[in-house]
């Protein structure tokens, strides 16, 4: 008789819903994509609420996402290395970064009714965990996005970790039911599959009520269309559009949770779980093409989207009007389905901060305008790592190095673009 496999018990999707779902015992240190958790591993079943329940969901969490994207990085190799270090309790802020050096997580004290024993565990939500490690995988895939100093580079690898959630959960057998009935089929209503980050999203909403979504961090299942990040407010209410790249970020993760909803139909004649599954994994590979093939550019979210439909010609027939559709009713793409082509830009560029004390700075994969726009929102918003410079309540994402007589500015993180308490 064969051995039943090992479980452990787990969060389906969050903390907030407060469903438990028993899942494969993860392997940390299998290869492709493996990671090192900084906790020693606890016995397998353990109770919610415990250390042992946070460590086996965020585990989980993070085998599951690297097991999604490893037949899309065939070297299975993380853009630092082989070992992708996590740590899951570095400190205590609403907030989890992804710096090129490990995965970091951190936790708060838990408004009244957010959470049962008192403080949030950004570590125990699968859909914050699946999000930073989607940004490690992003970075992997296309390692230029990492400098690039445009705002849409900036919010696409955060609408990038969001989608990777929404496809990670995607991957759970009960998450597809429940979501299939929650939703009649239509995927692209607000459902637990569109509402990411639902604990944590209460615990900012406590502190301060406009800063996320009204059910959740952000809630992919939203009527946000394309306009000219140059053109927005720096930052806004959750309820309206920001060039800040987590509220920015929410156009084109609206976009491809629409497209997604419409391809189990193209699959089969009635979805079921089976069809949303094989649909998660077709537009994982649509997108991880897309990726790879567009070129890194100030309308980012434009050439991504062209690269999908191009991606999908190959894949399946229905596809690619399915995709252009989606991303003209968005406003990513023109009507007529074709992104406006994009000349080369120069390698490094200098472009003025607004600062006083640093009049400019070199940027990487930089159009003029877009740099122009992009580096005064960092210095303006604290987000850059220099003298003079206050930091306005947020990590800084950002950092100058000087380069013989010029200064160059680095991205040292990617962050929740939450609070510190």
């Amino acid at each position: 008789m064969a051995r039943a496999p090992a479980l452990v018990d787990v969060w389906e999707t969050d903390p907030a819903p407060g469903v438990v779902v028993a899942r494969p015992l993860p392997d940390a240190a299998r290869r492709p994509l493996a990671f090192r958790l900084d906790h020693r591993k606890p016995p397998a079943r353990c109770a919610p609420g415990t250390p042992g329940f946070r460590y086996w969901v965020a585990a989980e969490a993070l085998r599951r996402t690297a097991d999604l994207w490893a037949p899309c990085l065939p070297g299975g190799l993380w853009r630092l290395g082989p070992v992708l270090p996590v740590k899951l309790n570095a400190g205590e802020a609403f907030n989890a970064i992804y710096n090129r050096e490990a995965l970091t997580f951190f936790h708060g004290p838990a408004p009244p009714g957010t959470a049962p024993h008192g403080t949030i565990y950004a570590s125990e939500s699968p859909d914050i965990v699946c999000h930073e490690m989607g940004h490690a995988v992003l970075d992997t895939l296309k390692p230029a996005l990492w400098q690039a100093a445009s705002h849409e580079a900036a919010a696409f690898h955060e609408s990038f970790g969001d989608i990777s959630a929404i496809l990670a959960a995607l991957q759970v057998p009960e998450l597809r039911v429940a979501v299939l009935a929650e939703t009649g089929g239509e995927l692209a209503r607000n459902s637990r599959l569109s509402r990411l980050g639902e604990q944590m999203g209460a615990a900012i909403r406590a502190r301060a009520p406009d800063a996320v979504d009204r059910d959740c961090l952000r809630n992919a299942a939203n009527d946000f269309t394309y306009r000219d990040p140059l053109l927005l407010p720096a930052k806004a209410p959750a309820a309206e559009l920001s060039a800040e790249p987590h509220s920015f970020s929410r156009v084109f993760t609206a976009a491809f949770l629409e497209a997604l909803a419409g391809v189990p139909r193209l699959l089969a004649p009635a979805p079921d779980e089976a069809a949303l599954l094989a649909a998660s994994h077709l537009m994982r590979d649509v997108l991880a093409q897309a990726v790879r093939d567009a070129p890194v550019a100030p309308n980012l979210y434009a050439q991504v989207a062209q690269a999908m439909v191009n991606a999908a010609a190959a894949r399946h027939p229905g596809l690619p009007p399915l995709l252009a559709g989606v991303f003209a009713r968005r406003a990513i793409l023109p009507p007529e389905g074709v992104a406006s082509p994009v000349a080369a830009g120069p390698a490094v560029l200098a472009v003025p901060t607004g600062h006083p004390s640093l009049p400019s700075v070199l940027v990487h994969e930089a159009a003029p305008e877009a740099a122009r726009g992009f580096v005064a929102a960092l210095f303006e918003g604290g987000r850059v790592e220099a003298a003079g410079v206050p930091a306005g309540g947020r990590l800084r994402t950002h950092r100058l190095q000087a380069d013989g007589g010029d200064m160059v500015l680095h991205r040292c993180l990617f962050d929740c673009g939450l609070m510190h308490l």
